[in-house]
């Protein structure tokens, strides 16, 4: 088997924190930009996130920001788990010191990339949106997860063609994939992450399962993180998303056939949340296997396993959400990029929702009112060839909430009455949020590990 490339047995030691003392490192040269932000660097409110991450990193570590000198796991107040009201206190907080931060930013950044021995990213940072702060985020996320940049890739897919006889504009897909930390198993996840979330969200399923020996490949949708071609907080239709998984999930296997060829267990499974799992990855599993996705480039494979959480086919029955429903139809009000507000609720997990919410800050993650319903129709006709026996020829694990506040658990349940090899898991409680859940994050690593 060819084995994917790891950095020398040196450089995959444990890096201690306690090796980088803030007066090893010379400061960077001043820029001077206490009201604005550097180029490349993204906004303030960003900035003032990201401090805060590197905060934890140098301090106990918990992925909860405000914390350091309390005990670990220490959860702040509402306004640290709604992502608004922590946007706007991270952007007040940040008046003044932004050229300070991104100082310590620079030099913790310069002093990893030493101690590695390599780059951050083998990325060109002109390449990527805000390239220098996404840099230093993917630095820190190294630490955090004990990892060598050689072990955590990224790059473009090429996502174009037809999907229902329908021609879906083209986008660059952003990917990060993520080498076994334990014996490989052959087996390759691609995670397609929800509406108002990217590939970071996944960080702490994506450790579970490395150490379990899978090779994880994550993606960002058009509508948040580093993918080319999609709007701030858009959605184009429900076509889409399913069009750009099948995009990552052809490349993926091209990846899992040289790296494992020979492997006994070789395999690529997917993995898909709320609307990366409704439209994205169930819509994707059976267009593609029923013929109806023409990608420009190699074809998904047909008949892949995979497991869905809190898989997005219709709004849970609210005010709110019927509200948001009504909103979504108002021209040109429908289309502003407005940051994250953090309704409805996602989550009852504190942790789970202040993680969520500091996401949103050092992402400046968007939302647009018409996102809400523009994958409706798609996820209908999905829906109908599911009802008419043309769904999906793999088995299919789905985990959801009896509480979901977002996604209609009724959905499921009517899905799994409908797929010859699927089987539902409803959990108790009323997260819709389970990536992030520390009660809830194992099951999606269970379930991947109990498919045939």
């Amino acid at each position: 088997m060819a084995a994917p490339s790891t950095p020398p047995a040196a450089a995959q030691e444990k890096l201690s924190l306690q090796a980088l003392p803030a007066g090893n490192v010379p400061p960077a040269k001043s820029l001077n930009f206490p009201w604005s932000t550097p180029d490349n660097w993204g906004s303030r409110s960003q900035i003032e996130g990201t401090f805060r991450e590197l905060l934890d990193v140098q301090g106990n570590r918990d992925d909860l920001w405000n914390d350091e000198s309390q005990a670990s796991g220490k959860v702040g107040s509402f306004a640290d788990r709604n992502p608004l009201l922590l946007k706007v206190g991270a952007k007040l907080a940040g008046i003044g010191d932004t050229d300070e931060q991104v100082e310590q930013l620079q030099a913790f950044r310069a002093t990893r990339e030493k101690q590695w021995g390599a780059p951050t990213t083998q990325l060109p940072l002109d390449q990527l949106k805000d390239g220098e702060l996404f840099a230093t985020q993917k630095a820190l996320t190294l630490t955090r997860m004990e990892r060598h940049p050689a072990t955590v890739s990224e790059g473009f897919v090429k996502a174009a063609g037809k999907v229902n006889g329908v021609e879906i504009a083209p986008r660059d897909v952003f990917w990060q994939r993520f080498q076994p930390t334990g014996t490989p198993n052959g087996k390759m996840v691609v995670m397609s992450p929800g509406f108002q979330q990217t590939g970071r969200n996944f960080h702490e399923q994506v450790q579970l399962l490395s150490a379990q020996g899978y090779d994880v490949m994550t993606l960002d949708h058009q509508w948040s993180g580093q993918t080319k071609g999609g709007k701030d907080g858009g959605l184009d239709r429900g076509y889409g998303v399913a069009r750009d998984v099948a995009a990552v999930a052809a490349f993926a296997a091209q990846e899992l056939a040289k790296d494992y060829g020979d492997h006994p267990d070789k395999e690529l499974l997917l993995l898909g949340t709320s609307m990366g799992g409704g439209p994205g990855v169930l819509g994707a599993l059976t267009l593609n296997d029923q013929g109806l996705i023409d990608l420009e480039g190699p074809a998904m494979p047909k008949g892949l396993h995979a497991v869905l959480q809190g898989p997005f086919l219709e709004t849970t029955p609210s005010v709110l959400n019927k509200g948001l429903g009504l909103g979504s139809k108002i021209p040109l009000a429908n289309q502003i990029p407005t940051p994250a507000m953090g309704l409805p609720v996602l989550t009852s997990d504190d942790q789970a929702a202040q993680k969520l919410a500091q996401g949103a800050v050092m992402e400046d993650v968007r939302a647009r009112l018409q996102a809400m319903g523009s994958a409706s129709a798609d996820v209908q006709e999905i829906l109908k060839l599911i009802a008419a026996g043309k769904g999906p020829q793999g088995h299919i694990h789905i985990i959801h909430s009896q509480g979901d506040p977002l996604a209609n658990p009724a959905r499921s349940e009517w899905l799994s009455q409908h797929l010859p090899h699927a089987q539902l898991e409803m959990l108790p409680g009323d997260d819709h949020v389970l990536e992030q859940g520390v009660a809830t994050q194992t099951q999606a690593v269970i379930a991947l590990q109990n498919l045939p």
